[in-house]
């Protein structure tokens, strides 16, 4: 029907878009969608999980919030990366528009909404009613569908791409973590970050699972309570984790943890804490504390063992954080920044390295930490006298000008140990005070842990007398039977100790005091 005559106009401008499939899946599978040739649009949203996504030859990363928009006459193929699943939604449809083409409206490439949640929302009323067949409901979820599509037109093709937005807001992240004490908004944090502060609120939201006041909040609390029950003074932890005075500390203190800073370290001085030891095991067992929980791999060292049989064991290699999490620890151990880094988002955190303190010092410290001063320098104490009469015993039977050393071989790596930890060398060089060869002495004695070292370099480490663990049988056949091992003095003279790592793959108190036992028996049978 002609209705140009009554002065319509025609055509009347308008566009809808199609939706053609939906599909929302949790997928474990290494290949989720097959390299395939697109003929419509396709809307793509993460909702849980890593994958790639490789769209033209070229890959993209998908984390959690991450959306995309691909055009048709594309190549796509998407996979899953890890042995988790990859949760997501896959939209197909096209456009259909009376004057300008689809791409007038429509930017391919990643985009960013003010909430993603409200998104997935959307998407899930659409799910809901896609297999309804009355014709009034079917024009209702259509409408569901333009208004999703309405709501994300403002926001695809004009945005920083989600993952170099992404990975601003990760920096600021790491950065707030090293300065806890500043004072900052989102809008200088949005403006480091080179975002509006709409888009880095939303991937601060999504990174934290808070707000910038509440994050700033916890890291400082969580230091506070560090410091706390280390002992120090009100006014200077105030100051410290960036509080004007020790009063409004006490009552942000009192008002996010519910307790004053006062009664926080007299109900950790009055009852035991629900400790989750992932490392310094054997130092709290041998000061009387019975952690909660412990990682496993400690619990299952030789000397601990069965002093741990009631603890609850966690994994440890690698981490399971919601494992940790479901046990409400109240305090962790952690051995390292990494470890602490991933531990400390649980549970207040404390770092106690054997790296960079020896046994007796890292006892006192946890000694000082959790009131058990008086425990820790009796078995320093009951340690120095078994050392003074196991030196005595030794003294007319190993001259003191020869040399010990304590080396590990390994198939892809030799390390040599100095007096800070494993495998028996602070017994060897500060409880027995055995002498270390001329390179150990000058450069690793109360220096270094350990260092790894090459074959050729062996000679120069290996003293009169080998404390030895072997990791890797073939690897150390083949050395032994090198004219050059052969020739070392240890070797000539035999004096190489075998040592299992199962006994001395630790230097807690506990199973220092008991290697000392096996390393005296091996060098009084000689």
């Amino acid at each position: 029907m002609n209705l140009e005559t009554l002065g319509a106009t025609s055509p009347i401008n308008a566009i809808h878009f199609e939706l053609h499939s939906m599909v929302q899946g949790s997928f474990s599978h290494n290949l989720i969608v097959p390299q395939q040739h697109l003929d419509t649009y396709i809307i793509l949203a993460i909702e849980e999980g890593e994958g790639v996504l490789v769209w033209n030859n070229q890959e993209h990363h998908l984390l959690y919030g991450t959306c995309f928009l691909i055009d048709p006459d594309s190549n796509i193929e998407i996979k899953n990366v890890k042995n988790t699943n990859l949760c997501l939604w896959l939209l197909t449809f096209s456009v259909h528009s009376t004057i300008n083409p689809s791409s007038a409206y429509l930017k391919s490439g990643e985009f960013c909404v003010p909430s993603f949640e409200s998104l997935i929302r959307g998407f899930k009323g659409i799910a809901k009613h896609q297999n309804d067949r009355e014709v009034l409901e079917q024009m209702a979820n259509h409408s569901r569908f333009q208004k999703v599509i309405g709501g994300l037109l403002p926001h695809i093709g004009h945005n920083k791409t989600t993952e170099s937005s992404r990975q601003a807001v990760s920096e600021i992240i790491a950065q707030l973590k090293e300065n806890y004490q500043e004072d900052v908004s989102v809008e200088e944090l949005a403006a480091r970050a080179q975002i509006s502060n709409r888009r880095f609120t939303h991937w601060f939201k999504l990174l934290t699972g808070t707000n910038v006041s509440g994050y700033m909040t916890t890291l400082r609390m969580n230091q506070a309570k560090q410091l706390l029950l280390s002992g120090g003074r009100l006014q200077e932890i105030a100051s410290t984790v960036g509080y004007r005075d020790e009063f409004y500390f006490n009552r942000r203190f009192k008002q996010t943890v519910g307790i004053s800073p006062g009664q926080f370290i007299r109900n950790h001085k009055k009852k035991q804490i629900n400790i989750c030891a992932m490392s310094c095991l054997g130092h709290l067992l041998a000061l009387g504390i019975r952690p909660a929980a412990a990682a496993k791999n400690l619990t299952n060292n030789y000397h601990l063992r069965e002093l741990s049989s009631d603890i609850h064991k966690v994994n440890s290699i690698p981490f399971q954080l919601d494992e940790i999490a479901n046990l409400h620890p109240e305090l962790i151990l952690a051995a390292d920044q990494q470890d602490y880094d991933k531990l400390s988002k649980v549970a207040p955190t404390l770092l106690f390295s054997a790296n960079e303190h020896k046994p007796p010092a890292l006892l006192r410290m946890l000694g000082e930490t959790f009131g058990k001063q008086n425990e820790a320098e009796q078995w320093i104490l009951q340690y120095k006298r078994k050392t003074q009469r196991n030196r005595a015993k030794l003294a007319g039977i190993i001259p003191s000008h020869e040399t010990f050393s304590a080396i590990e071989i390994r198939t892809d790596s030799i390390y040599v140990f100095g007096n800070y930890w494993c495998r028996g060398a602070y017994n060897l060089y500060d409880g027995l005070e055995l002498a270390a060869p001329a390179i150990i002495q000058h450069e690793m004695i109360d220096k270094e842990a350990y260092r790894i070292i090459s074959e050729e370099q062996l000679p120069l480490y290996v003293g009169d007398h080998l404390f030895l663990t072997v990791v890797d049988p073939v690897r150390f056949k083949q050395l032994s039977n090198t004219p050059w091992w052969k020739s070392m003095p240890a070797v000539s003279h035999n004096q190489v100790y075998q040592t299992n790592l199962l006994n001395f793959g630790v230097s807690d108190p506990i199973s220092l005091y008991n290697q000392l036992d096996i390393q005296m028996k091996l060098l009084l049978a000689r």
